[in-house]
């Protein structure tokens, strides 16, 4: 298994190797983030629990089973010790003071 994720990992010799390593694959579509435009979501699978990164506008997406829906948006986030100078809306801060 590996840590993160429970992928099977079969050892050498092991006999119908190919059923562990078919789990896996049936599990990536929810693991792995999917990062495409905005306007490209529609091309995709929204499978229950799959997350969605439009890399052009920031928005973040997470599959229903049936639709895309949306969670929020990574569009400006400040790290830091002080507040932004110029927040706007919708921005995040992370104090690490």
């Amino acid at each position: 298994m590996t840590d993160n994720h429970n992928y099977n990992t079969p050892s050498e010799g092991t006999l119908n190797w190919d059923v562990p390593l078919n789990e896996n694959f049936e599990q990536i579509d929810t693991d792995v983030e999917i990062r495409d435009t905005d306007a490209n979501r529609t091309s995709y699978t929204p499978k229950d629990g799959a997350k969605y990164l439009a890399t052009d506008t920031g928005t973040v997406y997470v599959g229903d089973g049936s639709n895309w829906n949306e969670v929020g948006s990574l569009t400006n986030v400040a790290v830091g010790t002080s507040q932004p100078s110029s927040p706007s809306e919708g921005d995040l801060w992370i104090d690490t003071s």
